[in-house]
């Protein structure tokens, strides 16, 4: 890692490469998110420590959001940008986002409604964590997903492709 961006910058740098400001301010303020979007003081304490990671080399880093022991951050070079996730101790990215700020904001309601549609989630919900999100998408992604069991249970099984397919139909991608 060349630098971690300092707390006191992070806003302000998010914003010049492209993060829109409702889900910069709402991080780790999102009560149905608030174990999956957390802030980022645990990425200011651990990042520092994992500074040769092989995945981190080359880039200045910016801590988007927290999600218990894993980061999404910002990494950026003269000659590369990307959002990318990736675990504590882990020397792997499981998320790369390239600079589509979309992605990553649908990636976060997919994960809540894959999690908790057994609870009480509703599209009325879910059309409020997409604003507190600033995903403008919230209520045609929910319809994508909210198909019969069975169905959902068949598309599940190619995960990775079927939301590739919902991220087109939403213009994502």
């Amino acid at each position: 890692m060349i630098k971690l961006i300092p707390i006191e910058n992070r806003h302000s740098q998010l914003l010049k490469f492209g993060a829109n400001e409702t889900f910069i301010n709402n991080i780790g303020k999102i009560e149905e998110l608030k174990y999956r979007v957390e802030n980022v003081t645990s990425a200011y304490f651990y990042l520092p420590t994992i500074s040769d990671y092989q995945i981190l080399k080359g880039l200045n880093i910016i801590p988007i959001y927290c999600d218990g022991e894993s980061f999404t951050v910002f990494g950026f070079s003269k000659s590369i940008k990307k959002i990318f996730h990736f675990e504590l101790e882990n020397d792997k990215i499981y998320s790369d986002y390239g600079t589509n700020w979309n992605l990553l904001l649908f990636d976060i309601p997919f994960e809540y409604f894959e999690n908790d549609i057994d609870e009480k989630l509703n599209l009325d919900l879910f059309k409020k964590v997409g604003k507190e999100l600033g995903f403008d998408k919230a209520e045609p992604m929910y319809k994508l997903l909210d198909i019969p069991l069975e169905k959902y249970n068949e598309k599940y099984k190619e995960v990775e492709m079927w939301k590739i397919e919902i991220a087109k139909q939403l213009e994502i991608l």
